[in-house]
């Protein structure tokens, strides 16, 4: 994870590993068989650690959803070359336990269903509001480890709160329970 964060995906090779570990290349390639196995059980490895991180959230449905979309969005400004390698394969993100897991449709499911009886709105305005989340948050995320945009984490928090806020007001949530609920940090 080390040397990914340090060099990026591109120094992910059998080689630059085993210099890494201070071994030669045949205990990776008998443990992994490959280094497309090993880049699949690492990308597991990566996003159990990023799951495993503490964010600030409340206990509110819409807080332990976002805690998700926060975890990336902080691993953008700390670690932008473990977005890279992840984001190198997007089904990774949905496989392994990532922002993406929610398009799962039996994630998706609950999660609906769990928004929509918290927040009382109708299966389809919580549906929409977590597409628009994840969307918006994975395109933040982008902006900012492509370094097409130039913000601070505390801008980006504020970002993905207004948008939250927007979609739930849409779907008739009044704009102060809204806002209590969108509080992410």
């Amino acid at each position: 994870m080390d040397l990914v964060i340090r060099e990026g995906n591109q120094a992910l090779t059998i080689g630059r590993l085993a210099k890494e570990l201070g071994c030669s290349t045949q205990p990776i390639s008998w443990t992994f068989g490959s280094m497309e196995a090993f880049r699949e059980e690492f990308a597991e490895y990566v996003l159990r650690e990023f799951n495993s991180r503490e964010v600030p959230h409340g206990t509110g449905a819409v807080q332990m959803f976002a805690a998700v979309g926060l975890r990336y969005l902080r691993a953008a400004f700390d670690e932008p070359n473990l977005i890279h390698f992840i984001r190198a394969n997007s089904q990774r993100m949905v496989a392994h336990g990532g922002i993406g897991t929610v398009f799962d449709p039996q994630v998706h499911e609950k999660l609906v269903k769990t928004l929509s009886q918290s927040l009382g709105i109708t299966a389809a305005d919580a549906a929409h509001f977590i597409q628009t989340s994840v969307i918006y948050t994975q395109g933040l995320v982008s902006l900012i480890v492509d370094g097409t945009i130039h913000i601070d984490y505390a801008d980006a928090v504020h970002r993905l709160e207004t948008i939250g806020i927007q979609c739930l007001v849409l779907a008739g949530v009044p704009e102060e329970t809204a806002a209590q609920q969108v509080r992410l940090i």
